[in-house]
């Protein structure tokens, strides 16, 4: 650009700034363009007046015309005077130009005729009030004008206005060139007018939609900015920061001040993405390519991964430059969601796994029994058999070990199914661990280390106590196989209120009060693979050496008294299990009496045995016969129905079966009842059925033997129900 041009227009902006009214420079366009018009009229006759008005004087002194010389110079004067008066009124300021211009325009014509510049002025004065007044004013300029020329008419026609001009009519002269002018200032001051008119109500259309647009963009900017969970940004053609909400600042970490003129690839974008989203966001302006939504991993503020769903939109603003903003949906929460359904899931898994698992072992063990019930009882028969030689007694025992353990290994199953007969009653967990520790420390090595940490209040359960130390001697065993250098085992006890909330992050928690049971070691740990697999049946981590039934059976002895198992381990790290049972309320913890023992297993009465299989039911009948009872043996219900009904003499007792083809035996019990109201009965099988028992837990009242039962068992069995009053 010209240096000269450019300190013109330096200069002339330093007079506006100088000499223009102070809210000019905030009004709307059509007042500052009016205020200007103004404005360059007054510099302007202010600056070259001088080049004109000398000569004129001079001139009108030479001539005798000393009156038009005191004209101008009010004129110039009076110009002058409304440059100066900035801070008055812009209609004060025009009326007062027009004012002066219409004076010297008057006076000019009055002083010399139409030959002078009068019109010129008066043409002046029309155009000025119409362009910052209205088309009323330029009504009434006309109006002064034509009053004005009338008046000279009326002055001419009567003698008393007499200029010295060559002319045979004046007054004719003097209506045809004021006809001429009003007719060019009504033609002009009217269309400047009406122009200025239109222009103004255009600007006010202009101001009134940009107001609008700024409103709607403000509102817009304000939703954008109060919407707390998305973050939205906005970019210029450089990828600088124009726009970034509350929401970005929540999430990305920086404040809107220290976001702003950033860069993009600065702020958000992970170093390894910073060339892809360059040039895509490149390609988008110059070759119109867009960026399509979809999942990015942005960082925050302080580096941390913040996945999220991000849309692009490109507009064009008001200066034609192109914007992109950024609408990104945080997935942080979403994400965290997915991991912990994931993690739900997998429980659930886990959870049907386990049951299945549970089922097929609650039948296998069922038939077990059914088969170790005569392996064990006649093993024990030959035992007491007097011609036995000692070679063949050797034999029958090692029959009769390797029967009891796998007798032991079907208890095992039964308890991972949760199909084994529990006798609760309420126990202290505190006082269980207590009561058990000094068989645990007689148990593991002298370099494990037992800590008792246990709750100062009681934390009562409904609970087998056999079952419950059987669970605390499990772990406990384990945690020492754990530790094989020696180390410190920490059984916990303390009192767990799990919610609403928590029991959404694990599927089978039922809400409520729960004692816990924790168990530690700072042994090796086991990995995640592990501790997946570690409640499975026949998984085990000692090889040959353990069954793998050890954490089953504990497993399912907890789920059987309504409550859960956790492990929580990690390699080199130790392990800790935790048991949850539900706490008792409102339950009489008074110690019951214990039972007379029971020494005479002999009897004379009467006993209806019923028993679908074979081998047990012969075994039974054997056992009792040798006892000295009578015994009528029956293969089902309905038999053992006519065998009663046949019978002269009282029977004193039922010995049945629980799951009979047919009859049941709750049901055979009921029957022969009706006939022996004082009869007595023994329940028998290979697993918990729900005749006589919910889920495992035996009705009040309930007498139960477990299969596979030995000779002195259930003797004893039979003795101890005849025996209760």
């Amino acid at each position: 650009m010209n240096p000269l041009h450019v300190k013109t227009k330096l200069i002339w902006h330093t007079l506006e700034k100088k000499l223009l009214p102070a809210y000019v420079w905030e009004t709307d366009p059509f007042t500052f363009w009016q205020e200007r018009i103004l404005f360059i009229i007054c510099l302007t006759a202010s600056m070259l007046g001088p080049f004109v008005l000398v000569p004129s004087v001079l001139l009108s002194v030479s001539e005798g015309l000393a009156s038009v010389a005191l004209l101008d110079l009010a004129a110039y004067a009076g110009v002058v005077t409304v440059l100066l008066l900035r801070n008055t009124s812009l209609k004060i300021r025009a009326g007062l130009i027009f004012f002066i211009l219409f004076s010297l325009g008057v006076g000019l014509m009055v002083i010399l005729g139409p030959v002078g510049a009068g019109y010129v002025w008066l043409l002046a004065a029309s155009i000025i009030v119409s362009t910052i007044y209205d088309l009323k004013a330029a009504f009434i300029s006309l109006a002064c004008n034509a009053i004005t020329f009338f008046l000279i008419a009326v002055f001419i026609g009567t003698g008393i206005l007499h200029w010295n001009i060559p002319s045979e009519n004046p007054l004719e002269q003097w209506l045809v060139m004021s006809g001429n002018f009003l007719f060019i200032n009504a033609l002009i001051s009217t269309t400047t007018a009406l122009m200025l008119h239109s222009l103004k109500k255009t600007f006010e259309k202009e101001q009134a939609a940009k107001a609008t647009l700024q409103e709607s963009e403000a509102r817009l900017y304000a939703v954008f900015d109060a919407v707390e969970s998305v973050p939205i940004q906005g970019y210029d053609k450089d990828r600088n920061v124009i726009f970034w909400n509350r929401a970005s600042e929540k999430v990305y970490g920086y404040s809107r001040e220290q976001a702003f003129g950033k860069k993009l690839e600065d702020l958000i974008i992970p170093r390894d993405m910073h060339h892809q989203i360059v040039q895509a966001i490149q390609d988008w302006h110059e070759h119109a390519i867009p960026i399509p939504a979809g999942e990015l991993v942005m960082q925050n503020r302080q580096g941390k991964p913040i996945p999220v769903f991000s849309s692009h939109v490109m507009i064009t603003n008001h200066a034609g430059e192109k914007e992109m903003f950024c609408i990104d949906l945080d997935l942080s929460g979403y994400k965290q969601m997915q991991k912990e359904r994931d993690r739900v899931e997998e429980q659930y898994r886990q959870i049907q796994k386990m049951e299945s698992i549970g089922r097929l072992a609650g039948g296998v063990a069922h038939d077990l029994n059914n088969l170790l019930s005569p392996i064990l009882g006649y093993s024990e028969l030959m035992l007491t058999d007097p011609q036995i030689t000692d070679k063949q007694q050797n034999c029958v025992n090692t029959v009769l070990q390797a029967g009891l353990r796998a007798r032991d290994l079907v208890r095992q199953l039964l308890a991972f199914s949760r199909k084994q007969t529990l006798a609760v009653k309420p126990v202290d967990i505190n006082q269980a661990v207590q009561n058990f520790e000094p068989l645990l420390q007689r148990t593991i090595r002298e370099d494990v280390h037992i800590t008792l940490v246990l709750s100062p209040d009681p934390q009562i359960v409904m609970a087998d106590i056999g079952q419950v130390e059987q669970v605390i001697m499990n772990l406990v065993v384990n945690a020492a196989d754990a530790m094989p250098a020696g180390g410190h085992l920490t059984i916990e006890t303390s009192r767990k209120d799990l919610d609403a909330s928590y029991a959404q992050t694990r599927r089978s928690v039922v809400p409520g009060n729960y004692a816990l049971l924790a168990v530690s070691d700072t042994g090796a740990g086991m990995d995640k693979e592990t501790c997946k697999n570690i409640f499975e049946p026949f998984f085990s981590t000692k090889g040959d050496q353990g069954t793998g039934l050890g954490l089953a059976t504990v497993y399912g002895i907890v789920k059987q008294h309504g409550g859960n198992i956790w492990v929580y381990s990690e390699p080199g790290e130790g392990t800790t299990f935790k048991i949850y049972l539900p706490l008792a309320e409102d339950v009489d913890t008074t110690p019951e009496r214990a039972a007379q023992q029971t020494t005479a297993l002999n009897g004379t009465e009467t006993i209806l045995l019923a028993e679908d299989n074979d081998q047990v039911r012969q075994l039974a009948h054997t056992i009792l016969k040798a006892r000295g009872y009578n015994v009528l043996a029956a293969g089902n219900g309905e038999q053992a129905l006519e065998m009663a009904a046949g019978h002269d003499g009282n029977i004193h007792m039922v010995v049945t079966d629980v799951v009979m083809p047919g009859m049941n035996g709750q049901d055979l019990y009921g029957k022969v009842r009706k006939s022996y109201p004082d009869i007595k009965v023994l329940y028998m099988s290979g697993y918990t059925s729900n005749v006589i028992a919910h889920h495992g837990i035996l009705e009040q009242g309930i007498q139960f033997i477990q299969k596979p039962f030995t000779v002195k068992g259930l003797a004893t069995r039979v003795r101890q129900v005849l025996d209760t009053v």
